[in-house]
């Protein structure tokens, strides 16, 4: 097959990692595979240093429509069979191109909520330019049938996989951070965007700090919001307490080395982090969004508290670090959990053969 993914996000994502992973993981099974994406972002960096080949597409706005023709050439030139959207921007543009080139198969690549039934230019976009949606959560898929607006069978489950580095190394986070002797150290990822809520963890800081609590947070990100962030931390007088230590590509050894993982946001799809975390064998706390149930499978592989309540937060961070048994219990399920269900094997298993069966049914046309 000759596949093509277009992603024009300028940062990196969770999106951005499942696009490197599945173009590598299609192209090492001997299929022809090109990532489209914006002249020196991340993700074609990542595209070069994984030997997958890149067109550099500079794509910005929703209305970009003098964009499609040069589009089109290359799809056409290129002779691609499968077209995988994965920003709205991407489906508005790359997926009206593909279908008006006739590419065989075209895919959307949706792994959280962005897909908005009150705005009916997307029910046009998924509904008329492309053949399917592969998201990453049964949460998302049972949202967006709720729309009543795809055909049976359009939406496709397919859990991201994860690959364990064959060595992991132990970091002396105390020792590197400055932090305070003895304390729990509670790990937290992710763009220092507003739907991340890092504002609550700096809210739990200040809560452990009253209560007495020897625990730091490290926070390891970038993004608009990283003086923001920082500033309230001054305010609040626990910039001691979580560290802001900006983009780091070791971040499994930083989890390895921790001792609690803590995600706060008030909307995902699949959390990468919380899987990579759970991966590690490092005990869970997580707000209720999306793809969270799946993995933590009522309580059985980490603690899930309500969206936006930073004591809830911090009242599950407790009760895992005050019981043991649930701490040695949540760490080995989540571990195994990971280990046999969310392979990269599977996932590019099932992408391949969604992809073959598409390009079956057209050809049967």
């Amino acid at each position: 097959m000759r596949i093509l993914f277009l992603n024009t996000f300028p940062v990196w994502g969770g999106d951005e990692n499942w696009t490197i992973n599945s173009a590598k993981g299609l192209s090492e099974r001997g299929h022809h595979v090109v990532i489209a994406s914006l002249p020196g972002s991340e993700i074609e960096k990542r595209a070069i240093e994984n030997s997958i080949n890149v067109f550099p597409f500079k794509l910005k706005w929703d209305i970009s429509f003098w964009k499609i023709p040069g589009f089109r050439k290359y799809l056409r030139e290129n002779k691609i069979d499968v077209a995988v959207c994965v920003q709205n921007r991407d489906v508005k543009i790359g997926a009206l191109a593909a279908r008006l080139e006739g590419v065989k198969a075209i895919f959307s690549r949706q792994a959280i909520d962005a897909v908005e039934k009150k705005r009916p230019y997307h029910k046009l976009a998924f509904t008329k330019y492309v053949d399917g949606i592969i998201t990453n959560t049964v949460s998302i898929k049972n949202l967006y049938e709720s729309y009543n607006w795809f055909k049976k069978d359009f939406i496709h489950v397919i859990y991201d996989g994860f690959t364990m580095p064959e060595r992991l190394m132990r970091i002396d986070l105390h020792k590197e951070f400055n932090l305070q002797p003895g304390s729990k150290v509670i790990m937290g990822t992710g763009r220092l965007h507003e739907q991340k809520r890092f504002d609550l963890l700096i809210k739990v800081a200040a809560m452990a700090k009253q209560q007495q609590l020897n625990w730091n947070i490290i926070v390891a990100g970038t993004g608009r919001l990283e003086n923001e962030l920082k500033q309230m931390a001054n305010k609040m007088d626990v910039e001691e307490i979580i560290k802001f230590i900006g983009f780091r590509k070791d971040i499994l050894n930083l989890m390895y080395s921790s001792d609690m993982f803590a995600l706060s946001s008030d909307t995902e799809g699949m959390s990468n982090a919380l899987k990579e975390a759970m991966a590690v064998g490092l005990p869970c706390v997580s707000t209720n969004v999306y793809g969270v149930e799946e993995l933590f499978q009522n309580g059985k592989s980490g603690v899930m508290v309500s969206k936006g309540d930073a004591e809830a937060i911090f009242e599950g961070i407790r009760t895992v670090f005050e019981n043991k048994e649930l701490r040695e219990s949540i760490s080995y399920n989540g571990k195994e959990l990971i280990k046999t269900v969310f392979t990269m094997d599977s996932m590019i298993d099932n992408i391949e053969n969604l992809f073959i069966s598409k390009l079956k049914e057209t050809a049967s046309l």
